[in-house]
Formats: structure tokens, C-alpha cells, sequence
């Protein structure tokens, strides 16, 4: 569940930069990167096939400047492609808790978090009609207006405005920095440090403002929505200029590598892999921050344990409860088999199923179903996702053609589910 922030940029996405990276994540043991996109361009469908195929989750991060309506015409056309390319997380808007991300005639305006809303929910709801997962994006950890707050708040207003079917469905975007603090730093969340309020955290108190800003952050979802909610996080980890940095990463990814994190929390990305000469894990001149090679160890134990364990151990949840499945359908690709997506295409056009290659995304889905035989998906698969909790089925007859007929005629008698 480890992962990168790649560049600090949009232009890092030629052949030769693939060449180069796409290597360097799989050494390090990455399955998620966070990709800086463009309100006006893609990112190359050359560069995000390649990462997908190769089991690595791209969160693509859209900003728009400073908090404002984006061109949800453009946008859309943006959606599609990702979609289609298999590319599940898009994310718009940043740090909105924060007086910078505002115009200046905007901050301090009473109605600040219903006002950003206004601007949100369309694209969310974009987002969703497009087949992608509608991402809450990341707030800045404490922030100029308090993060917590802030979150909360958003989410009284979205169920006020009756969007519960989309708060069901919904990811959150999150940043866990350390910010010079030790690894556990406001471990239990407000359960553990209660002293601590909005805009005032007493002496010998703890906060968020640490890299397990995620327990803060759970707490008020499950205060506001009843459960948990998935969490992908955008960036994180020590800067180098922190104490200890270097054995702050190395303990947060050798527990993220052991799943030793709840498991709403999906990833630990962290900042950045390259392209500040400061921050950057691997430097243009070749040399490289000593976390990345103790990462790099970690990453190749956890490879060779892997290869001797069932499906079933790998990481995947034994079960996860109803309300950690956000997910009502999951139709699961067998990666090396293009061909399934146009078997499926008129399947998918009527029931817009979430689509993908992740059997640990496919766990949050409350039915699952596999496309093909037992040679391209096995039997511990489909054994790992029903001890998950999930309702499975497989879809399979013989080749892409018998396949495609008879996900057809489930698409033209309205039957999702031949079994479910």
C-alpha cells in the first residue's frame, strides 16, 4: 500500500520518463502514485497504461489554481479518458481550508465551506456519472481554518443537501506529514487526546497535525456518516530537513508494507520521488535520500514473503464489515486481457459497475465480478475476495466473443446479476 508523489509538476510523462521511473517504483514496491495533471491536457494514456498494467494506482491530482469554477465541459472530456484508460481516482481542488487557496475577496466569508461546495459537487457528481471514484480532496493538516472543522462541516451541509447516495460512495482525499513530530503522533485520534479542540490544543496535549491525521479525520466521518470511509492519501511522510526523517519513512512504510494501518486507508504515498533537489527521494545527480534504499530492502523482503503466501494472506482483509464497502459493484479485469474491456463495453454501458485490475480495491465492493476463467483470475482470488465479505461471481465462456454475447444479453434483459 506504499506509494509515491511523482513530480511536483505536469510534464514528466514522456517515453523516457517511464523508462526511467516505472522501474523505479516497482523496486521500491509502489502499487499507488499521485500523479500533478492538467485542467487542460491529459496526462498521456502511454504513461498511465503501463503503470496500471503493472499494478500501480494512479491518483491523478487536478488543481485548478485558486478555489474556483473549473470548465466542467473540459473536465468531463478529462473524465472520460481516465475512465477509459482504467485510471479510478481524480481529484480537483486543494488545501481549501486554507486563506491561500482563495481569492483574496473570498476568504473570510461567512458561508466559506457552502460557498466551496457550490464549486465541488458538480465535479464529484461528474466524476461518479463517469465511472471514477468522486474524491473529497485533501485539507491542509490544522490549517488557517481547522481542517477537522472544516470536514466536518462539509459533510453536515452535504447530507443536509440530501447528497447521502454520494457521501455512500465517496473517497477522501488526505495529506499525513509528520511535520518534525514523531511516527505516532496523535495516535487514537480524539478518543485518545479529548483535550484537544479546534484552534486550541493544550500543553502536553496531541492533534492531527502528524501523520496519523487519518484517525482525526475517520473520527468525524464515522460521527457524521455512521462508519468509516475509504482514504487515499496524496502525499506524506518526513521532509528531509525534519529530525529522524529517514527513520520516520523507514517505519511508516515497513508498517504500511505489513498492512499494520486500518484498513479505510488505502495507501501511504509518499512526498515526493523526484524533482526538488531538496525533498526529492531520488536527485537528478544520482544520489538519493537513505530511506529510499532502506525502502528499496524493505520492499524486496516483502516481494520474496509474498511469493511464498496464498492470495488469501496477501494483504487482502479476512472481512470487511458492509459499511467499509462503498463499492455496490466491481467488475474485475484480468490486466493482460484488453480484449475483456470491448466484451464488456455494452455490459458496462448499462450498469456503470466500477471497473479495474485491483483485487484490493475490489474488496470494498459489495459484488464482485470476475471476468474470465480460472487461468487469468484463480481460484484464490475469488477465495481471498468471498472471505473479504464480498458477493462473487464469474463471468466466463470460453473465449471474448462467447463472453461478449452473453454479457450482452445481460445487458439487454437488465440482469446485472445471473446469481447474486
Amino acid at each position: 500500500m506504499i506509494g509515491f508523489h511523482y513530480f511536483p509538476d505536469d510534464v514528466h510523462y514522456r517515453a523516457k520518463d517511464l523508462k526511467v521511473w516505472l522501474p523505479e517504483l516497482k523496486a521500491l514496491g509502489a502499487s499507488w502514485v499521485t500523479l500533478r495533471g492538467s485542467l487542460a491536457r491529459a496526462i498521456p494514456e502511454s504513461f498511465l497504461r503501463p503503470l496500471i498494467e503493472s499494478g500501480i494506482e494512479p491518483i491523478i491530482y487536478l488543481q485548478p489554481g485558486a478555489v474556483q469554477a473549473v470548465d466542467l465541459d473540459a473536465l468531463e472530456v478529462l473524465y472520460r479518458c481516465y475512465a477509459s484508460w482504467g485510471a479510478r481516482y481524480v481529484v480537483v481542488y486543494d488545501q481549501p481550508n486554507t486563506r491561500a487557496a482563495w481569492p483574496a475577496e473570498a476568504w473570510g466569508h461567512d458561508d466559506l465551506v457552502n460557498t466551496f461546495l457550490d464549486l465541488l459537487l458538480p465535479t464529484l457528481q461528474l466524476a461518479q456519472a463517469n465511472g471514477l471514484t468522486p474524491v473529497f480532496p485533501p485539507l491542509k493538516q490544522v490549517g488557517d481554518y481547522w481542517d477537522t472543522s472544516f470536514l466536518d462541516k462539509a459533510l453536515v451541509l452535504m447530507k443536509g443537501r440530501d447528497h447521502t447516495p454520494l457521501l455512500e460512495v465517496m473517497t477522501f482525499g488526505i495529506y499525513g506529514f509528520t511535520n518534525n513530530r514523531p511516527v505516532d503522533w496523535g495516535a487514537g485520534g480524539p478518543t485518545q487526546w479529548s483535550a484537544a479542540k479546534p484552534y486550541n490544543v493544550p500543553p502536553g496535549s496531541q492533534d492531527q497535525s502528524g501523520f496519523r491525521a487519518f484517525e482525526w479525520y475517520a473520527d468525524v466521518i464515522r460521527n457524521r456518516l455512521g462508519s468509516e470511509r475509504p482514504m487515499v492519501m496524496l502525499a506524506g511522510g518526513a521532509d528531509p530537513d525534519d529530525a529522524d526523517s529517514n527513520e520516520c519513512n523507514t517505519a511508516i512504510a515497513r508498517a504500511a508494507l505489513a498492512h499494520d494501518f486500518p484498513s479505510y486507508l488505502l495507501n501511504v504515498n509518499f512526498w515526493l520521488l523526484a524533482g526538488d533537489e531538496r525533498a526529492a527521494w531520488r536527485r537528478s545527480d544520482g544520489t538519493a535520500l537513505p530511506a529510499l534504499e532502506a525502502v528499496r530492502q524493505l520492499a524486496a523482503t516483502a516481494r520474496q514473503t509474498e511469493a511464498a503466501t496464498p492470495a488469501q494472506s496477501k494483504g487482502i482483509p479476512k472481512h470487511l464489515p458492509t459499511s467499509l464497502k462503498p463499492i455496490y459493484h466491481y467488475l474485475l479485469l484480468p490486466s493482460a486481457e484488453w480484449s475483456n474491456w470491448i466484451a464488456a463495453l455494452e455490459y458496462v454501458r448499462k450498469f456503470r459497475p466500477t471497473c479495474g485490475f485491483s483485487i484490493e480495491e475490489a474488496v470494498y465492493a459489495a459484488h464482485v465480478t470476475l471476468l474470465g476463467d480460472e487461468g487469468v483470475i484463480n481460484a484464490e482470488v475469488e477465495h481471498a475476495l468471498r472471505a473479504a465479505g464480498c458477493e462473487v461471481e464469474r463471468v466466463c465462456a470460453g473465449d471474448a466473443i462467447a463472453t461478449q454475447d452473453q454479457l450482452n444479453a445481460r445487458a439487454s434483459a437488465g440482469t446485472r446479476f445471473a446469481t447474486l
